[in-house]
């Protein structure tokens, strides 16, 4: 199996902790590599970061500590350049009274500086099992497949991939507009989307991944919450996909930012770093 390097910020708080017991899973397994980062604002606190982590990791192999930069941002960004991970993995950075915002700009600045994925932790999700992979149906969605199987099909997972449809056409009738029957019409029409949906798909399962399609209709972020409220999921997985015009861009980075700080569940953004 290909290696995969995964690197995990540390900074003492229980969002972290959740981190590493939640990917300790896909740590343990023997062609991952295991990073732990801090930051030299914590370097007297770093010994028993490190320590906690690795007692919650519990792998045969032993994960590399390394200490970076003054603060969170920067000590992610130097490690992420120097070492070149497939996943950097933190929890929501910690701010107090009115500055918390800014750990939100953080988190916003990061999903725009890093060339590698990011994982950031949301809410409190038992076990890593089941993705729900956002696709826009773009070439880009067979990265965000591939990087989902390098996650979830060491572990045995399943995954759900959600493509939302904003304008439905008059052509369906009411009863063609269930996610179930929608996803049979939609992949029957053989365009692009259906094309680049189909090819994900396959890559899933070929990774021995289990995997289904829902389409849905409607406002992007109303319906991948709909979504998230009745599928069971352990992981949201969204693209951050390159942006044509200044309004694109502005767009999606709103659209990702409402989804990064307001999913219940634990964050893939993956970049895309191939061309298909």
């Amino acid at each position: 199996m290909k290696p995969f390097n995964l690197m995990i910020y540390l900074d003492g708080s229980s969002a972290a902790r959740r981190m590493v017991a939640y990917l300790a899973p896909l740590a343990r397994q023997s062609h991952v590599k295991t990073t732990f980062l801090v930051d030299e604002a914590h370097q007297d606190e770093a010994e028993m970061y490190f320590f906690n982590a690795e007692q919650l990791l519990q792998s045969d192999h032993a994960p590399t500590r390394t200490m970076r930069g003054a603060t969170p941002e920067r000590a992610i960004v130097l490690e992420t350049r120097a070492s070149q991970p497939d996943l950097v993995a933190f929890g929501p950075l910690r701010k107090e009274g009115w500055r918390r915002w800014l750990g939100q700009s953080a988190i916003g600045s990061l999903a725009r500086r890093l060339t590698c994925s990011m994982l950031l932790m949301q809410g409190r999700p038992n076990e890593l099992r089941r993705a729900l992979v956002c696709a826009a149906g773009g070439p880009a969605t067979l990265h965000d497949a591939q990087m989902t199987a390098s996650i979830i099909g060491p572990l045995g997972g399943q995954v759900t991939i959600l493509h939302i449809v904003s304008q439905l056409s008059l052509t369906y009738k009411p009863e063609e507009r269930d996610p179930e029957r929608l996803a049979d019409l939609v992949m029957e029409k053989q365009g692009e989307v259906a094309r680049n949906i189909a090819a994900a798909k396959t890559i899933l399962t070929e990774r021995g991944v289990a995997t289904s399609v829902r389409i849905r209709a409607g406002m992007v972020l109303e319906e991948i919450q709909a979504e998230l409220k009745t599928g069971g999921y352990d992981l949201l997985v969204i693209g951050a996909h390159r942006a044509r015009t200044p309004l694109d861009r502005v767009l999606l980075e709103d659209v990702s930012a409402e989804i990064l700080f307001n999913s219940p569940i634990p964050v893939l953004l993956v970049q895309n770093t191939s061309d298909f």
